[in-house]
């Protein structure tokens, strides 16, 4: 029986179909970029090097070592490239050209100077085009003032002292009224505060600076106040801040932010909340600090209903007030302002006063 029993020959196992393609694939893009390289190398091609940022001096040396010839094509004022420092090339960096070919450099000549505008008794919207088309960052500070309101009565460098582009300008422009901007001596004794100055993402702390203003301004007149964070605060989580507004018994809580979104300005909003009475008064506190707040070339929202972590940990009244889009120009030429911050304190103030204090 052994004899007739014949062992049939094993199988050798088949290579997958998609392993031959995918080999395939890479041997043929493999091929290309060798005839890439022959044909680049026959026809004597070689790749442009990169020489915006350097020096005249450097970036001409390293073109003339690849055998091209350097041709500068004129100077363009900058604010980011220093001056003699290259601004753009062309061909631009990794072109394949040929010895002998050329490349054209544009070269910074620094920033352009000029002299100040007049723009004095101008509307602030023209005066803040004007200066702002010439590469000025403009700043605006409402002042007391009898002149029309809305137009500039100041600017700081005054008109006809040399400035460079890219540099600030300070605007003063005429309030509503003299009336509208005094401190009336309000009496705040038994009256606590609670200020959440949120931190600021990148650049300048807006939110603690206002905070530090208002809080002057609070406890001058006798007011009891509570800042969540400070400048050496190494707790800045919102939960952490909310805690510590749910462990005081405030009058009003003040909620200072800074946006990444949304539109430019300032914004006020009040949380939802269960009680009747509560809600009165933080909508009669934002109304009032909207109407503080808004000068000439301010935007400021009406207020809205919104949802707030901070707010929402005190059954105080409170307002939410986003002070600007850390992400628009107009708002952070502001947010670096002393002046700015200190007008927003004032506004602030003058709406808890008239609301929450005495006369």
């Amino acid at each position: 029986m052994d004899d007739l029993i014949t062992e049939r020959p094993r199988r050798r196992p088949l290579i997958p179909r998609w392993l031959i393609i995918t080999l395939a694939a890479i041997a043929l893009v493999i091929a290309g970029a060798i005839v890439s390289v022959v044909v680049t190398m026959r026809s004597g091609r070689i790749a442009v090097p990169a020489v915006v940022g350097k020096t005249i001096t450097e970036g001409t040396a390293v073109l003339e070592s690849a055998d091209m010839v350097v041709v500068e094509g004129g100077e363009w004022f900058s604010v980011s490239v220093p001056k003699g420092a290259i601004i753009s090339q062309k061909p631009a960096a990794g072109a394949l050209v040929r010895k002998g070919d050329t490349v054209t450099i544009i070269v910074s000549a620094g920033s352009e100077t000029f002299a100040m505008p007049d723009v004095v008794g101008l509307p602030v919207h023209e005066a803040e085009s004007t200066l702002q088309e010439l590469g000025l960052r403009v700043t605006l500070e409402t002042v007391e003032a009898s002149a029309t309101e809305g137009t500039v009565t100041e600017t700081f460098p005054t008109a006809g002292q040399e400035v460079r582009n890219g540099s600030s300008a300070r605007l003063r422009v005429a309030g509503r009224s003299v009336a509208s901007t005094i401190l009336l001596p309000y009496q705040m004794s038994g009256v606590t505060i609670v200020i959440d100055p949120a931190p600021v993402p990148s650049g300048s702390d807006t939110t603690l600076e206002v905070a530090r203003r208002l809080r002057a301004l609070l406890e001058a007149s006798g007011a009891r106040v509570i800042v969540t964070r400070s400048a050496t605060s190494t707790v800045t989580a919102s939960a952490d801040r909310a805690a510590l507004v749910a462990e005081t018994t405030a009058t009003a809580v003040v909620a200072l932010e800074v946006a990444v979104t949304g539109p430019a300005g300032i914004r006020l909003t009040t949380a939802p909340s269960a009680e009747a009475s509560s809600s009165a008064v933080a909508g009669t506190v934002a109304a009032s600090m909207a109407e503080a707040l808004r000068a000439p070339g301010q935007e400021v929202q009406s207020p809205s209903v919104s949802a707030s972590a901070i707010l929402a940990a005190s059954k105080a009244p409170g307002v939410r007030i986003i002070l600007g889009n850390q992400r628009t120009p107009s708002d952070t030429s502001r947010f670096s302002d002393p002046a700015w911050a200190d007008t927003v304190a004032r506004g602030l103030y003058r709406a808890l006063g008239a609301t929450l204090g005495r006369m």
